[in-house]
């Protein structure tokens, strides 16, 4: 392989996990406590020696308090994908499907990456933009049987066994190409160093830095946590008397002392507790009960009905991944933190369950966490989804990949389901892959009327966390309304 200038030395960083807010609250856990399975290795990619702290996976006698000695294997086989294009060209992924047709998935751009949900044995290759003319075929993927590959690569640049091409080809790219491409090469070398360590690839792009938000522990099955937050339930929504937001945003923080809006509406208690219950360690998964009062969903479905709902999309928010397939059937629409009072409310509340502070769920004035590089939002806009029958969404990830020039290499870093109405059969979120001794099905979540359910997309150690593989079941009698609520790590 060709020698390249190093790149500038990593300087690690162990990140205090922070858990700020507007409104004081309460939790049953230490929030600076240092992950016990995070442990630290050496290695050296040619640069000197470097220190990384990876995630290790807990044993099943750890996760089971004892119960179970061995894992049992899913049923389920697929598992994340990650192609990256080496090159300085852009070009178009295709997948091949059973009758032997490409279908174009979308276009990578030159020294970038993408992904997709697949199983073993399926095909892929990229090609030439203009392949519908050329039909020439750049690099072919085949998924490996046993399901332990999540990394492919096309590299046209180095040629091994041929140092005078390798050459030539790094003297045609210029000084940011070359940047892009050692990247591209240091990465490579990580992921290898990473997977002998942990057992599993390395899906973000090296060096990237531990999440910035707060995640919860998840020891083991059944483990609970508690936290307060005074953004308390409406027991009534004054329909007639909600508006807009449109305040400064400075004028949006409520101070400790501070009554929140609509208090003659809401439950008379000061606070609301919350109780997350660990439904799965591997992907950390959590139940909670109660997070919506009956009144606010029915909003929240009054304001779905009267919008226009379109065909849900696939991707992980990078609008070149997107595209509308089969495997997600349903209609959704999406509303903002300001479209009232109650959705407000609903930011404020799933901030303070989360940990993170409701500033970085609105956008902020210049004084707010000048600690952050943006002003803007890390939370999406509520996605309303509504399945009819046999409606789903198939196994799929909320990640996806930032390009490699992304200074923060930002991604969907959990997930927060909440569930509007309870379907009479079907509509389960189901985590396929979760690590347990029980049973190689599936875990269920059953939706259940004001519940919510959180995951994560990352792990301790900045990794994509390819267990939390997941799908929203086929409704098999009745209807499914749901939210979606997705905060970015660390910006968006």
């Amino acid at each position: 392989m060709a020698s390249l200038s190093p790149l500038l030395s990593l300087l690690l960083q162990l990140l205090a996990l922070q858990a700020c807010h507007a409104s004081k609250s309460a939790a049953s856990f230490v929030e600076d406590a240092k992950d016990p399975n995070l442990k630290e290795f050496s290695f050296d990619l040619g640069y000197g020696e470097e220190f990384f702290e990876a995630f290790i996976d807990p044993t099943i006698e750890t996760m089971s308090q004892g119960k179970h000695t061995e894992i049992i294997a899913p049923s389920m086989k697929g598992h994340a994908v990650k192609l990256f294009n080496m090159s300085p060209e852009p070009v178009d992924y295709y997948w091949v499907d059973t009758q032997g047709t490409p279908m174009n998935m979308g276009r990578c751009a030159a020294f970038h990456s993408t992904g997709t949900a697949s199983f073993a044995g399926h095909q892929f290759f990229f090609a030439p933009t203009n392949y519908e003319q050329s039909k020439v075929i750049l690099q072919h993927f085949t998924i490996d049987k046993h399901g332990i590959e999540n990394l492919y690569y096309y590299d046209p640049i180095t040629v091994d066994g041929n140092q005078q091409l390798t050459t030539e080809n790094l003297s045609k790219l210029t000084m940011k190409q070359l940047e892009m491409y050692n990247k591209m090469l240091r990465n490579r070398k990580f992921a290898g160093e990473y997977k002998k360590t942990t057992g599993r690839d390395y899906m973000s792009l090296y060096p990237r830095k531990k999440p910035k938000h707060f995640l919860y522990p998840a020891d083991h099955f059944g483990q609970e946590f508690w936290v307060t937050t005074k953004q308390t339930q409406f027991k009534e929504v004054p329909t007639k008397k909600l508006s807009k937001i449109r305040e400064a945003a400075l004028d949006r923080v409520l101070k400790d002392d501070d009554p929140v809006p609509f208090t003659e509406y809401r439950d008379q208690n000061e606070f609301l507790n919350m109780t997350l219950k660990v439904i799965s360690v591997r992907p950390r998964a959590y139940e909670i009960n109660n997070f919506l009062s009956q009144s606010e969903v029915d909003h929240i479905i009054s304001t779905a009905k009267k919008s226009n709902m379109q065909l849900s999309t696939t991707g992980s928010g990078n609008v070149h991944t997107e595209s509308k397939t089969k495997t997600r059937t349903s209609k959704n629409t999406w509303v903002g933190r300001e479209t009232d009072q109650v959705f407000d409310t609903l930011y404020r509340r799933a901030a303070d369950l989360l940990r993170i502070d409701e500033a970085l769920f609105r956008q902020r004035d210049s004084s707010e966490r000048p600690d952050f590089p943006t002003n803007g939002a890390i939370a999406e806009q509520l996605q309303l989804v509504h399945y009819n029958k046999r409606q789903e969404y198939t196994a799929h990830h909320d990640f996806g990949y930032a390009p490699i020039d992304s200074p923060h290499q930002e991604a969907r870093f959990a997930t927060l389901l909440l569930y509007l109405n309870e379907p009479e059969a079907g509509g389960e979120t189901e985590f396929p892959r979760w690590i347990n001794g029980e049973t190689s099905d599936g875990l269920l979540v059953t939706p259940k009327i004001g519940k919510a359910a959180l995951f994560y997309s990352f792990l301790p150690d900045g990794n994509m966390d390819d267990l939390s593989h997941h799908s929203a079941n086929p409704i098999e009698k009745g209807e499914k309304y749901l939210i979606n609520l997705w905060v970015r790590e660390p910006i968006f």
